[in-house]
């Protein structure tokens, strides 16, 4: 397993820190100063910002269709996203709900780019099959 890097621990306000499964010691701590790794916190930063970056950057030629079609794609990815927390929410249990909650966290805009850029590109190679 790959460790993250030491000099990302630093000192951080958190304004809740329940205690952990596997705590032998403390309570839930609010309004606390804690140490901890922000690698995982600055990746899921980047990521966040990256898809919503990527979501909203224009096509080349971007018209009314490009528009439709972003909604259309935004759409489906949230009836998908809610299906699979549905199923989620009745066939996963204890921590494995939680890594899937976390997991949730990116999805939307995942799916979204995804679809998005599927979509677009089959029209592209329609329209110019088409000319």
């Amino acid at each position: 397993m790959i460790s993250a890097p030491s000099w990302l621990d630093m000192d951080v306000f958190a304004l809740y820190d329940p205690k952990m499964l596997g705590d032998e010691e403390g309570t839930k701590e609010v309004f606390k100063m804690r140490e901890t790794n922000l690698a995982d916190e600055i990746i899921a930063c980047l990521l966040i910002v990256s898809t919503i970056l990527v979501a909203c950057s224009e096509v080349k030629e971007e018209d009314e269709y490009i528009g439709k079609l972003r909604l259309e794609s935004l759409l489906w990815a949230t009836y998908v996203n809610a299906g699979f927390l549905i199923f989620c929410l009745f066939f996963i249990y204890g921590i494995g709900f939680y890594q899937v909650m976390v997991y949730n966290l990116f999805t939307l805009m995942l799916l979204f780019l995804v679809r998005f850029h599927l979509v677009l590109y089959k029209a592209s190679k329609l329209s110019a099959y088409e000319e």
